[in-house]
């Protein structure tokens, strides 16, 4: 009986089994066939990648060679020295490939030397052994001879060129001939390194061809034989195929296929379990009202109800509530579609709970940014109230009844208390004058033990911990040891049963978001934390708040974290808190590492006296906008002896400077007046006045004093108001003693 009877008369069953068991053995085949493509094929490619790692190391090394001529430095031989080894390395392996029994030991070493993938070896040597007599490899492998005596030749050049540079007397036309050779030698390799190329790649397209043949034979009668036992399995597969087509497991956000009917859920993928905290079958089934806090049901099933009547819903923003009872933010976005004849509702649901942190700290960051410069400027304007108020005071005392001077002592004082609020204030509203310096901040809590050991609670227990590494940051010391004393002192309050309080600092990458600054730039931070009562998150959320506190009212005012949050800020830095109730508390304080070691400003000392005593007839140009303080100052300064040119604005000033026919000693000015600021005023009045000496006064810092270096030169002095008219005398002697100093060096 022929085949094709057999065949037609075969059941059906083993038809099937038969056109299996054939499409099993041209599967078996193919995969064999496929594998040989692919290895030869990977072979020759890293054939071409080693081509170019060595037409690299080749270029290196005489580019190398030329500046070792040139520059006689022992970095540019060992470099060419190294870039030469990639190619010995090469031929090393060619040179043992090429024997009858290579040693697979030296050759796997040589391409390894040569820069080459270990996992690509095998397939190298295998190309190589079975197919360097045929006509692509072949020409491959002679162009690697030529290539490789070359490679020869310029190692005996640079032998020749290292021998003359380490003569006694290098010959620099002898050099300049080598260096020429070595060019040409380089010029000749570079064509060299195109013929391997092509060579190759000629190969590889021959090779694939091959397969490419071979294999879609194969191909076309296994499809053939296939196509019977997929056309009886097609039919099942599309109807599951339609069914899970709309359900995407893999996606980053919850997805629920609800029933626009009933609302009830009946698919859910993977992240809408991982969200909501329990399996997708335990979702499946279940209402979707069953996952929303009870106040947000009914604009739940509003959404589903307009989703239904055809309007999507985009970006809206709810909550869900997971298997443990936890609210999470969400972003809804819905729409109608139809499946197996069934109108259902697709939703999608995305975690926005650290978007929303961050909104929300954004929005605590802008809040703090405005308070700060309201609390500037109101205790700006109060210096200048207060300055007024402790000087007529002064006035007064002088010459005033028993019973007056009481009445006086009370006001004085209240006066003294507002200063030193002010002074918080300014600190909060980063309007301090800030002089910095570069410090190792490791230092910072060595010197601080001694006074730090005082803390009130004898039951505190303190710990120190300091990197190893120095810490280099660029800050005001008095400033940042303030922010630590207030921090300590607050540890202290809140541990009054014992604790212990630690203050540590390290190095830290800028992973976090509270940072900012720039993303890539290290920084120090300066830990303190506590053991004590810590804070609920209503009270962490303003605790940088001036004038916030939880302390009775006589026991603070509520300015000592807000001082510690400007001081911060100002420094460059930023500052968070942790905090849980019944847990303790830490704050940390990250400040931006110092890029390079920097000079300290130096240090306000009073000048050296020479034994000079100041006559007081000096001329003073006054600056100050604020009529009250300017009459003030120029009657204080007039009654010392000097000499007071008064002016209200700066432009008022420096037509007195321009006009005036003699020496104007010193200027004092207000730092911040309408139409010429003092510091453009002193610059001014300085190219007028060559030895003209500077005492700035301001209700809170001006920075481009500091920014412009004005405050770190030695003529320059700076005054915060209030002050007392005596304190501004006294600074005047000072300025006027160092500026005859200078003149007397």
């Amino acid at each position: 009986m022929s085949t094709k009877k057999v065949l037609l008369h075969m059941p059906v069953s083993r038809k099937l089994a038969l056109i299996l068991w054939v499409f099993v053995t041209v599967v078996i085949v193919l995969l064999i066939l496929s594998y040989q493509a692919i290895e030869t094929l990977s072979a020759a490619r890293a054939y071409v990648g080693g081509e170019g790692l060595w037409s690299k190391a080749q270029k290196e090394a005489v580019l190398s060679l030329v500046r070792y001529a040139a520059s006689h430095a022992k970095e540019d031989y060992q470099r060419y020295q190294q870039a030469l080894q990639t190619p010995l390395g090469d031929k090393q392996a060619r040179l043992e490939l090429e024997k009858e029994s290579p040693n697979l030991k030296m050759v796997y070493d040589g391409f390894l030397q040569g820069r080459n993938r270990p996992e690509d070896i095998d397939g190298m040597v295998k190309l190589f052994r079975r197919y360097h007599r045929t006509k692509y490899m072949s020409e491959a492998v002679a162009t690697w001879a030529v290539a490789d005596s070359l490679i020869e030749e310029l190692r005996q050049l640079g032998d020749e060129m290292h021998r003359e540079i380490t003569s006694s007397e290098p010959n620099p036309v002898t050099l300049r001939e080598i260096a020429r050779r070595v060019d040409l030698v380089g010029d000749r390799l570079a064509p060299l390194e195109d013929r391997f190329s092509y060579a190759l790649g000629a190969g590889a397209r021959w090779i694939a061809a091959l397969f490419l043949l071979v294999t879609s034979a194969a191909t076309a009668a296994s499809l053939i034989m296939g196509a019977a036992v997929t056309w009886l399995m097609l039919r099942h597969m599309r109807q599951t195929e339609e069914r899970y087509k709309h359900l995407i497991d893999t996606a980053n956000d919850g997805i629920l296929v609800i029933d626009a009917q009933t609302g009830v859920i009946l698919e859910a993928n993977e992240r809408s379990g991982r969200l909501l905290g329990v399996t997708t079958s335990q979702i499946v089934g279940r209402l979707g009202e069953d996952f929303c806090p009870k106040s947000e049901r009914e604009e739940y099933w509003q959404m589903l109800r307009r989703t239904v009547l055809g309007t999507n819903v985009t970006g809206k923003e709810m909550h869900l509530r997971d298997a443990e009872g936890r609210v999470i933010a969400v972003e809804v976005n819905t729409s109608l579609t139809e499946l197996e004849g069934k109108k259902i509702i697709q939703g999608i649901f995305r975690d926005i709970t650290e978007r929303k942190r961050f909104e929300e700290e954004v929005r605590q960051a802008q809040k703090m940014e405005v308070i700060g410069r309201l609390a500037g400027g109101v205790a700006h304007d109060f210096n200048n109230l207060l300055m007024v108020i402790l000087t007529q005071l002064s006035k007064i005392r002088i010459g005033g009844s028993t019973q007056a001077l009481e009445h006086i002592e009370v006001i004085q004082s209240a006066s003294v208390r507002a200063v030193s609020l002010t002074k918080q204030l300014l600190a909060f509203g980063r309007k301090q004058v800030v002089l910095p310096e570069t410090l190792d901040l490791n230092d910072l809590p060595r010197e601080m033990r001694p006074i730090l050991s005082t803390l009130p609670g004898d039951q505190v227990r303190l710990m120190m911990c300091p990197v190893a590494r120095a810490l280099r940051v660029r800050v005001d010391p008095g400033k940042i040891e303030q922010a630590v004393m207030n921090l300590a002192l607050n540890a202290c309050d809140a541990m009054p049963t014992g604790g212990v309080l630690k203050i540590k600092t390290c190095r830290v990458e800028p992973t976090n978001a509270t940072m900012g600054g720039p993303r890539d730039q290290p920084y120090a931070l300066l830990e303190v934390a506590d053991t004590g009562c810590g804070m609920d998150p209503e009270t962490r959320a303003h605790i940088f708040e001036p004038f916030f506190t939880t302390k009775p009212t006589d026991k603070g005012t509520g300015l000592g974290l807000s001082m510690v949050y400007g001081i911060v800020k100002q420094t460059g830095g930023s500052i968070e808190v942790q905090s849980a109730v019944g847990q303790g508390t830490t704050f940390r304080v990250f400040l931006p590492l110092a890029e390079k070691a920097v000079t300290s400003a130096p240090s306000k000392r009073a000048p050296r006296i020479l034994g000079h005593v100041a006559t007081n007839s000096e001329t003073i140009l006054l600056a100050e906008d604020q009529p009250s303080i300017r009459q003030e100052v120029r009657e204080s300064l007039e009654a010392k002896g000097y000499n007071v040119l008064e002016a209200e604005t700066g432009t008022d000033a420096f037509d007195i400077a321009e006009c005036y026919p003699g020496t104007i000693d010193v200027l004092v000015t207000d730092v911040i007046m309408p139409q010429l600021r003092g510091f453009e005023l002193a610059r001014r009045v300085g190219q007028l006045h060559s030895d003209l000496s500077v005492v700035f006064m301001s209700g809170y810092s001006e920075e481009a004093l500091v920014e412009n270096g004005l405050l770190s030169e030695p003529n320059v002095s700076f005054i915060q108001k209030p002050f007392d008219p005596e304190t501004l005398v006294a600074r005047l002697r000072q300025v006027l003693e160092a500026r005859r100093s200078q003149i007397s060096w």
